[in-house]
């Protein structure tokens, strides 16, 4: 989750391309609409443990919705992508004489909301095989609940982003696009300890970098072009799954790991 994992990630995907150019099929262009536009949904698998409330792992299966816009110009690439979901994890039957923390675990509901936008240059592959580096500016909202108390824990942090993308263009139909990023930079707003009522007047707010927030975030599609709606636009059907871990340590740390599985389509044009 450090600096290092996405430095890694760059320079075997550097190096990657720079074969791939070497053996690049003839006849492969690169895609040649600029602006893409898509909506998907899916299923996400979350784990999660927020020590401001009660140092407890919870694991949460929700719905996932997500929209996304590309546009690509000469050798820039700018990718966003906004994600929501909402789950609740099922209550347990419980006993009248277990111990008192375990009726906290009765039922917890966790909203999630995403916002990346990043912004990257070619810099290593072949029209086949493209690669490029850049930045990122990434908000993501974690609001907590537990019903059956007063306790809403809300935690807002905005950063900034090391970001990576490589494509690889197969034939005019088929291609894949991965994407990462690591937090750099940034602020953070968070609950306090105590899980009862506080104004916001009391959220801990404080600059992050790697001493207080480590995080990664990554994303895979596939895309299959289905037709063609005219002579300036295309559908593609895209297959996706993207995956995230992340680490607060003030005031008390949250932990969040995330895999999730989703489909759409997208219109290029």
């Amino acid at each position: 989750m450090r600096r290092s994992v996405l430095l890694l990630i760059t320079f075997t995907l550097f190096y990657t391309g720079q074969a791939a150019a070497q053996e690049e099929p003839v006849g492969i262009p690169e895609n040649d609409k600029l602006f893409s536009l898509g909506i998907g949904v899916g299923y996400s698998f979350v784990g999660y443990r927020e020590e401001t409330d009660l140092p407890l792992n919870r694991y949460i299966n929700s719905l996932f919705i997500a929209l996304e816009g590309r546009v690509e110009k000469n050798n820039f690439l700018y990718l966003s992508n906004i994600g929501f979901y909402y789950g609740k994890n099922s209550p347990m039957e419980i006993d009248a004489n277990e111990d008192f923390f375990v009726f906290y675990q009765k039922k917890s509901e966790i909203l999630r909301l995403y916002l990346d936008n990043a912004l990257g240059y070619k810099l290593w592959g072949s029209p086949a095989f493209p690669g490029y580096l850049g930045g990122a500016f990434r908000g993501n909202v974690y609001i907590n609940h537990l019903p059956q108390t007063v306790y809403f824990g809300v935690t807002a942090i905005i950063s900034l982003n090391l970001h990576v993308t490589q494509k690889w263009i197969i034939n005019p139909e088929n291609f894949f696009i991965f994407s990462a990023g690591v937090p750099v930079f940034g602020y953070a707003v968070r609950p306090p300890y105590y899980g009862l009522l506080y104004s916001p007047l009391d959220m801990d707010n404080r600059i992050t970098s790697f001493h207080n927030y480590l995080a990664v975030f990554g994303d895979l599609k596939y895309q299959y072009k289905l037709n063609a709606l005219s002579a300036a636009s295309d559908v593609f059907l895209y297959a996706g799954i993207g995956f995230e871990l992340s680490r607060i340590s003030f005031p008390q740390p949250r932990n969040d790991a995330l895999i999730r599985i989703n489909g759409g389509l997208i219109c290029s044009f």
